[in-house]
This record gives structure tokens, sequence and C-alpha cells, in this order.
């Protein structure tokens, strides 16, 4: 988050933009993981 706000965006703006990149990264991880785990387990 300071690296965000260090670049002049409004402290609503780097929440949101926080917000997306851990809705991505969680989405990229579960998406990534889905094939290396058991039948019936996810």
């Amino acid at each position: 988050k300071p690296f965000l706000a260090k670049k002049g965006a409004s402290a609503a703006d780097v929440e949101k933009m926080h917000a997306a990149w851990v809705k991505s990264v969680l989405l990229q991880t579960i998406l990534w993981s889905y094939p290396y785990v058991r039948d019936g387990k996810f």
C-alpha cells in the first residue's frame, strides 16, 4: 500500500487498487493450485 500511496492516489483509490490486487492473487493461486489437488478434495 505505501507504494501505491506514494504515487499520489487518494486513500480510497489505494484501497480499491489493493483490493483488486488481492482478488487477483487469490484467484490466480486457486486456479494454479486446482490441478494439483486430489479429486474430491477441492
